[in-house]
């Protein structure tokens, strides 16, 4: 798990292009520590009314890329990282659109 989230290139780019398009400091999670040292690192970094949107994207990440990485192992789907990055930033407009707070004060 901790490869497909933090370890993988695929992940990396996919996490590289989603905290841009946020405009986020903060670099992608590496693959020395907990997944959940990196996200309460960046969370803490991130200015206040910011952090509760910041971590919503994060989970939405971490969900989206275990959910390509079933559909490929299951479904013997192509990753693509245009693909996904698009489905993350679709995701994340849906929930800032339904009440999700925290997203519309950081979606670009």
């Amino acid at each position: 798990m901790s490869h497909i989230l933090t370890g993988c290139p695929f992940s990396q780019t996919i996490w590289h292009e989603v905290l841009s398009w946020i405009r986020s400091t903060a670099g992608p999670p590496v693959d020395e520590g907990p997944f959940a040292d990196w996200w309460g690192l960046v969370v803490q970094s991130t200015p206040r009314p910011m952090c509760k949107g910041t971590s919503s994207v994060i989970m939405l990440m971490a969900w989206w890329i275990w959910k390509q990485r079933n559909a490929i192992v299951f479904n013997n789907e192509n990753p693509s990282v245009p693909s996904l990055v698009d489905t993350i930033r679709a995701e994340a407009r849906s929930w800032a659109e339904a009440g999700a707070w925290g997203l519309r004060q950081i979606l670009p």
